[in-house]
């Protein structure tokens, strides 16, 4: 028979009251730090987000007070420019004050009853880029073309005195844009690629914005209105040779209130007028005796600019190539690269031509052109 031999088991032994307080101790320890933990983790966050709230709140005052500083100076410009704008002559009407001589010359030239010239002078502000180049009647170029038909001579340019510049000196061409007025035209010539010289018709109901116009470039001419056997569609306030020297004082004046930082002047057609010796002799009196510069745009061939200024002891600048005598493009080429060649025998030489879209467009993409002259404003001459 077996005998089962049964094994002592070991007692299992009870643990002692300092281990279970020890056992004890060490769970709520650790259920604190885990608390504690927490509780720092919820701090942390809770600090975080007040913080970066009142961050926020700080970058929205400051960025709130940097615009309402930001809105408060262009306020303060806007009320500053609207004060200066308001201290400007306000633009003649050109049906309220066209004297009595330049309906004489509507009468004589034209035949057209005013009514026609007012709804003309009006129908300007209408013509878009394309319509406007089209509109060769506002353009010198016809003048002197009909004063060449009528002559059958080029207009003389002996009687002009040039400067001279010592040698080595590098060739000078200025090309003054005329008829200047509106902002696309002004747009167009900041397009060109060098210096030229913008010349503004004084300010009318057909082209109000020339005074502002001006000030946008450094170096700016007036383009003055003046009497022209030929041309049917005066401006307003056209000089003519019947016009008084008090008359002709008045205008100038004017002008030169609205344009005081302007002191070159050349004529806008002028054809009759540039051809009159006394007429000439009161005008360009009155720009001596304001400080201004007289520019002949040389519309005809019997121009009294030259002995005129010569009397006055005034130095006369004179065209010497006109580049639009016609829109074609080709054609205008040819006629810069006429003036290039005038400036490199001359020592510098004058181009006019007029906001025509061709025009503008040659003179921008016709840097190539160029090589060998540089180009200045005409003050730089």
């Amino acid at each position: 028979m077996v005998k089962k031999i049964k094994e002592k088991r070991p007692k299992k032994e009870t643990p002692s009251l300092n281990e279970i307080k020890s056992a004890k101790l060490k769970k709520y320890s650790l259920i604190l730090m885990l608390i504690l933990t927490l509780s720092m983790i919820a701090f942390g966050t809770y600090l975080y987000m007040t913080t970066s709230y009142q961050h926020y709140k700080i970058v929205q005052k400051d960025q709130k007070a940097s615009s309402d500083a930001l809105m408060q100076k262009m306020k303060q410009m806007l009320e500053e420019e609207k004060a200066r704008q308001a201290t400007l002559p306000l633009p003649p009407s050109p049906v309220a004050e066209t004297n009595v001589s330049t309906v004489v010359e509507n009468n004589q030239s034209s035949e057209k009853p005013l009514e026609n010239n007012e709804t003309q002078a009006v129908a300007v502000v209408q013509q878009t880029p394309e319509e406007e180049s089209k509109a060769q009647e506002r353009s010198e170029v016809h003048d002197y073309e009909r004063s060449l038909k009528e002559s059958g001579k080029p207009a003389r340019s002996h009687d002009i005195v040039r400067k001279k510049y010592p040698e080595g000196t590098t060739p000078r061409l200025a090309i003054i844009i005329d008829d200047v007025s509106f902002p696309w035209q002004t747009r167009s010539i900041k397009e060109i690629p060098y210096k030229v010289t913008p010349s503004f018709f004084p300010p009318t109901k057909g082209h109000p914005e020339t005074i502002r116009m001006s000030q946008e470039f450094p170096f700016a001419m007036i383009h003055l209105p003046m009497e022209s056997k030929n041309y049917s569609s005066p401006e307003p306030e056209t000089l003519n040779i019947v016009d008084s020297s008090e008359v002709i004082e008045k205008r100038i004046k004017r002008i030169k209130e609205w344009f005081p930082h302007i002191v070159y002047y050349n004529n806008h057609t002028g054809g009759s007028f540039t051809a009159d010796y006394h007429a000439m002799d009161r005008l360009v009196k009155v720009l001596k005796e304001n400080g201004l510069i007289f520019v002949d745009s040389r519309t005809v061939g019997n121009s009294k600019a030259p002995e005129i200024t010569k009397k006055y002891g005034m130095f006369l600048y004179s065209r010497d190539v006109f580049l639009d005598n016609s829109l074609d493009k080709n054609l205008i080429r040819i006629q810069l690269k006429e003036a290039v060649t005038k400036a490199k025998k001359l020592g510098y030489a004058i181009a006019i031509g007029h906001p025509h879209k061709n025009t503008l467009e040659v003179l921008r993409d016709s840097q190539d052109l160029l090589n060998g002259v540089e180009m200045v404003y005409l003050k730089d001459l």
